[in-house]
């Protein structure tokens, strides 16, 4: 039987260690790489073409669920399933409009990850057993918003809102994304003119609020 391939993406090297002793310890499962940010999950995945990529929601230059969002967009095959820590539905959902196919709390039993990797790689979803109910009540009280404000902005936009709130200057994300400092400035002018915000502090209370970046 040929095993299930796996890319890590965490920004935590000991998680991604412990993760990954725990699945080689299967001869179904082959870990084939691991990222410690959303932009190099991305790289690696297009490279390595795992079946499935165990992502985490929180990370730096580009967050999980922006990260699964353009896989979906460059219509690569690999299947998602995020690794988090917040048992909040909100977060779960966006996970699963992004094109995910799975959501599993860190806490939770290795079996639900286990089970999780191989509902992905057969094409069908998880949630974790502990925020199961509250993920489909919101799906279907109408409040499960697709991605709230944040569909008003690009992927670009997105990207450079989370490298704003994590304390970059426009110097530091032009040099990130190989931009202009003058392209940057007027990305942030549209972000802030989109979401009608007036300044960097209540540009930071949102991207925390949307679940870019914690508090």
């Amino acid at each position: 039987m040929t095993p299930i391939t796996l890319l890590l993406a965490d920004d935590h090297k000991l998680v991604r260690q412990g993760l990954r002793a725990m699945l080689e310890a299967r001869s179904d499962l082959k870990v084939i790489g691991e990222a410690a940010d959303g932009a190099e999950a991305l790289d690696l995945t297009a490279r390595l073409c795992p079946d499935v990529l165990l992502l985490d929601v929180m990370m730096p230059n580009l967050n999980g669920i922006e990260a699964a969002r353009q896989l979906r967009q460059r219509g690569l095959k690999t299947r998602v399933v995020f690794l988090s820590m917040h048992a909040n539905a909100g977060y779960a959902v966006r996970a699963l409009h992004s094109g995910a196919l799975g959501y599993v709390i860190k806490d939770a039993d290795f079996s639900e990850i286990l089970q999780a990797i191989y509902n992905a790689a057969e094409g069908r979803r998880y949630i974790s057993a502990e925020i199961a109910d509250q993920v489909l009540e919101l799906l279907l009280s109408n409040n499960g918003d697709k991605a709230g404000s944040l569909d008003i902005l690009s992927p670009r936009e997105r990207e450079i809102l989370q490298l704003i709130a994590e304390g970059n200057t426009n110097a530091a994300i032009a040099k990130k994304l190989t931009l202009s400092v003058r392209t940057v400035e007027a990305h942030r002018a549209r972000i802030m003119a989109k979401l009608r915000i007036n300044s960097q502090a209540e540009l930071v209370r949102f991207a925390v609020q949307q679940g870019l970046v914690e508090a």
